[in-house]
């Protein structure tokens, strides 16, 4: 298995100006066992955080593109498709909080696409290996908390309180590190509350359309 970076930098090499939502079901299957059974996410000397579900998300600036009006990270257009402000593209691999928790980005200003990684379900463990939960502590108050057995977290809002917007570069104190484990078959699901939109440039949702892409990938194995 190649490394993350290695893995991202062949996705941007394989993806054409035009591609089409099958072959970017086949990419993000190829890219999704670097997440999930890469490495981790070293908080300082204090966490390692395991992806445990990816879900991909990818829009193209091109109006010929394929669309996800739901990535957070875009140009601002209007309903028709017109540019109202542009953002500029991230370096590869930095983090990105927003309302629904923690994306690991690799855009493209050349190719004018953006691309990211949604972390929706981890596992946090601290320097002694413990599994960390988050979970109401005896004070009443939401914190991680340790647990003796195998737990998993299901939102990555709760890493508000461990990460903040990093690249993830070997000079910060948020890093990722490369641990290749072996991986196994990964089968892609829906992702979690996406509804296709009456825009492909203003998120608007369809009540009771589902997006049919299948761009969730998750890990079973315990880390």
């Amino acid at each position: 298995m190649n490394n993350l970076i290695n893995e991202l930098e062949r996705f941007d090499k394989e993806i054409d100006d035009v591609i089409s939502d099958s072959e970017l079901q086949t990419e993000f299957g190829k890219l999704a066992p670097a997440f999930l059974y890469g490495g981790y996410i070293q908080v300082r000397n204090d966490y390692k955080i395991y992806i445990r579900t990816v879900e991909f998300y990818f829009h193209s600036e091109k109006e010929n593109g394929v669309h996800d009006p739901i990535v957070y990270h875009r140009n601002r257009r209007d309903y028709d498709g017109k540019v109202l402000m542009e953002i500029p593209y991230f370096p590869i691999m930095t983090l990105y909080a927003h309302v629904s928790g923690f994306d690991i980005t690799f855009e493209s200003s050349k190719k004018e696409y953006r691309a990211s990684a949604l972390i929706r379900a981890y596992e946090v463990k601290n320097k002694k290996g413990e599994y960390l939960k988050w979970d109401q502590h005896g004070n009443g108050q939401y914190m991680f908390i340790e647990h003796p057995n195998y737990k998993y977290n299901t939102q990555s809002t709760y890493l508000y309180d461990l990460l903040n917007g990093f690249t993830l570069g070997e000079e910060n104190d948020i890093k990722w590190v490369d641990s290749p484990r072996e991986s196994s078959l990964l089968t892609g699901k829906l992702r979690k509350n996406v509804f296709l939109s009456e825009s492909d440039f203003v998120y608007k949702r369809i009540k009771g359309k589902r997006c049919e892409r299948l761009w969730s990938f998750t890990r079973g194995e315990q880390v």
